[in-house]
């Protein structure tokens, strides 16, 4: 009797060893930020986003595990993202409470496209000859995504991707100017807390039919897919 309950626990687990050997080569993937990861499209309404695509190459390529999109919505502003982060939210979905620490603790891929609604704000409201003026409040935005970066590198150890901006306007000298100043400075960012920086500008100018709508600066879903072609460019190598 006794060896019949030594094999059923050797058995046990020898089969819990085999699950959590396998389970560690899947990806738990946490997309963080605002109506980007909403998948917002040119005309107000829920489309396809990055991080669906995203989401849709890891279950084709048999590597997700679990998806967490619960920290993006509309509006959400990097100072929103980094005081849920100190304050430790948690939201209620389907009776699961989802600990915003505990997730970037456990993830294994972060995504975070945020700052967008800040950035075309500052480009609607101020005079965009006047570089200095609208230097000093992009360092601002800059510095505001230097604390949230410094608060989820604290938490999460593994593939961070921050994605970039594109220019949801005409092209002039002045845009030019402004992304080429934050590009670097983004990539600086990427660089000192060594997380990987998509630089998402280039790609997006290269094509007006990613922005059909001259009232609204969301993309098409077909522009949010060219977004995860070029993510997952950057992290395919390393999964």
């Amino acid at each position: 009797m006794k060896k019949i309950i030594f094999v059923v626990i050797l058995i046990f687990v020898l089969v819990f060893i085999i699950y959590q050997a396998n389970d560690n080569e899947l990806i738990d993937y946490m997309s963080l930020g605002d109506s980007i990861n909403e998948g917002i499209n040119s005309y107000g309404n829920h489309s396809y986003g990055y991080n669906d695509y995203l989401k849709s190459y890891l279950e084709n390529n048999d590597l997700l595990h679990k998806y967490n999109a619960y920290y993006s919505k509309n509006n959400y502003t990097i100072i929103d993202l980094l005081d849920d982060i100190n304050d430790n939210k948690s939201i209620l979905y389907d009776d699961k409470n989802y600990n915003i620490k505990k997730e970037l603790r456990e993830a294994d891929l972060v995504t975070i496209a945020i700052g967008m609604d800040e950035l075309v704000e500052i480009l609607n409201n101020n005079d965009l000859s006047n570089f200095t003026n609208i230097k000093s409040k992009l360092d601002t935005l800059v510095n505001n995504m230097d604390s949230l970066l410094k608060n989820i590198t604290s938490l999460s150890k593994t593939k961070i991707v921050l994605i970039g901006y594109y220019n949801p306007y005409e092209d002039s000298k002045e845009l030019n100017r402004i992304f080429a100043y934050l590009n670097d400075k983004y990539q600086s960012l990427a660089n000192k807390y060594k997380i990987i920086y998509v630089d998402i500008y280039n790609i997006i100018k290269q094509d007006k039919n990613y922005l059909p709508n001259d009232k609204d600066y969301h993309l098409t879903s077909r522009g949010y897919l060219k977004i995860a072609n070029e993510v997952i460019k950057k992290i395919e190598k390393n999964l």
